[in-house]
């Protein structure tokens, strides 16, 4: 899990979002996507979720850690795909996220 140092809360870990939820973020609108748990907090919204296929891994983030690493079936090779394809990848700090999202705990 990613560190980073938000001048509010401190050393916290970061929740990475495509560019349209960072627009939401940055606009202090509570963000409205999708998570995923994967190597790290990843939220996406709805369209990049569809539109880059991150459906067809998604039941990585189910999966405890441990076994997810093994898979060797191609989601993972899907997963690096569509990650490197997500534009304007932007970090924010997860407790923040959180203060704008207080139902959701990614």
């Amino acid at each position: 899990m990613g560190i980073t140092i938000c001048a509010k809360h401190g050393r916290v870990p970061f929740v990475e979002t495509c560019g349209h939820v960072a627009q939401q973020i940055e606009q202090r609108t509570a963000p409205t996507g999708r998570q995923l748990t994967i190597l790290g907090h990843l939220f996406v919204c709805d369209a990049c979720f569809e539109q880059l296929g991150f459906d067809r891994f998604a039941s990585l983030a189910e999966m405890p850690f441990e076994d997810a690493i093994d898979v060797d079936d191609g989601r993972w090779q899907l997963y690096d795909s569509a990650y490197d394809r997500l534009e304007g990848r932007t970090t924010f700090c997860l407790d923040c996220f959180r203060d704008l999202s207080p139902n959701r705990d990614p």
